[in-house]
């Protein structure tokens, strides 16, 4: 038997280079979230107490937005630094890049501001949110997010907040899952020159907002099929003696107020 012509003939389909640099970023940044939110405040066997590190970085940040002299914002950029020591490379070089690309926003809103004749407390406001964005960093890195929501009852917050708090979180890694396999999928599925980017990621985008859209009615659903009346049966931050990492917010939360004092003059 004779194969046919069209079946003895060589392909010879050689498909146009493209940049799939867009897609290859927009999955190296969703898995690094991921990755981040999952394995969150796990490098740390023991962490800190929730509720003073929640204390600590509430009352730290209130203290930096109301600083009006560069004195006091040196020495909690001096005890940020210290803590960012303590962490690896790659955690450390994520966290200034973050916290310096939103100083540097912040600054390039501000800057006509400087022109009005308000540099003298312009110029502080990029200096404040790269200190409050390292802080609010540095606490995701020590502390794991169930502890922070569990903490939260200390504060007296109603329930259904706490509530709501677990499940964002929780989906918002179901919904990256799915996202990443999409995105996964389109990288495989581009073969040669794709002129219509948008489109595609518009569809991926699409797919996730009907998922989420799935994933609120199921959790609907099943509240009420289990009689749902508000109890929220969550994770109860456990009252231990105070540790040395507990010792040491203390003291240094009490060390910055009394700096605050001194050189804002609160008292005087």
């Amino acid at each position: 038997m004779e194969l046919p012509t069209w079946v003895k003939r060589e392909e010879s389909y050689n498909p146009g280079t493209d940049r799939d640099y867009f897609i290859s970023r927009s999955l190296l940044r969703l898995f690094s979230v991921l990755a981040s939110l999952r394995n969150q405040g796990c490098r740390r066997t023991n962490p800190p107490n929730a509720v003073i590190v929640l204390i600590f970085t509430f009352t730290l940040s209130i203290l930096i937005v109301s600083s009006r002299t560069p004195l006091f914002l040196w020495g909690v950029l001096a005890g940020e630094l210290v803590c960012l020591c303590s962490l690896p490379g790659n955690v450390l070089r994520d966290h200034l890049r973050t916290a310096l690309a939103t100083a540097v926003i912040s600054a390039l809103i501000v800057a006509p501001a400087l022109f009005l004749g308000n540099g003298r407390y312009v110029l502080l406001l990029p200096y404040k949110t790269f200190l409050t964005v390292t802080l609010l960093l540095t606490l995701r890195e020590y502390t794991p997010w169930n502890k922070l929501t569990a903490a939260l009852q200390a504060f007296h917050l109603p329930v259904l907040v706490i509530f709501i708090f677990d499940t964002t979180l929780r989906f918002i890694a179901l919904l990256g899952d799915q996202a990443a396999t999409l995105l996964t999928a389109l990288k495989l599925r581009s073969v040669g020159h794709n002129p219509a980017k948008l489109p595609a990621l518009g569809g991926v985008m699409g797919v996730v907002l009907q998922k989420s859209a799935g994933l609120s009615q199921d959790t609907y659903d099943a509240m009420r099929c289990r009689c749902f009346t508000g109890t929220y049966l969550h994770g109860k931050e456990k009252r231990t003696n105070p540790s040395w990492r507990d010792l040491i917010l203390l003291l240094s939360l009490s060390g910055y107020l009394y700096l605050f004092i001194r050189t804002e003059g609160v008292l005087l």
